[in-house]
């Protein structure tokens, strides 16, 4: 059992705006958790990104488990993906008010060669944890 955790820090969509693929892997969503900021919806999510083809290439990410996202749209976003994944890019789109700041929004990956990479990879990822979990000596 994965028992979500905070200790991946925020998610910074600007960091990931130019990356290949980003695999969200959703484990909480909270509607209007409290923050130094005032309450704002935030999502709890193991973070896969692959900022370069090269990256993509070599099944290489980087990942951090139990990030957190707080931009309203992107954490709205995921809300119906809680104990499901999602392959996405991040980017910008134009603000809809005079003067405000544009939104970063999840772009889904279409890409097929691209779709079946990452595939690889979480199935290798997978089956290592299976693999290291069938290993462990039993303590009972």
């Amino acid at each position: 059992m994965d028992i979500p955790t905070a200790n991946g820090g925020w998610f910074k969509p600007a960091e990931a705006a130019n990356a290949v693929a980003i695999l969200l892997e959703v484990k909480q969503f909270d509607r209007q958790r409290p923050t130094p900021n005032g309450p704002k919806d935030s999502v709890l999510c193991d973070v896969t990104v692959f900022k370069t083809p090269e990256q993509l290439e070599r099944l290489a990410p980087e990942v951090s488990k139990g990030q957190r996202i707080e931009q309203t749209v992107l954490a709205r976003d995921l809300e119906t993906v809680v104990g499901g994944a999602v392959l996405v890019t991040v980017t910008q789109v134009p603000a809809k008010k005079p003067g405000a700041h544009p939104a970063w929004v999840w772009k889904q990956v279409t890409d097929t060669g691209i779709r079946n990479q990452v595939l690889t990879y979480a199935s290798q990822r997978d089956a290592a944890v299976d693999a290291a979990v069938a290993e462990a000596p039993d303590f009972d």
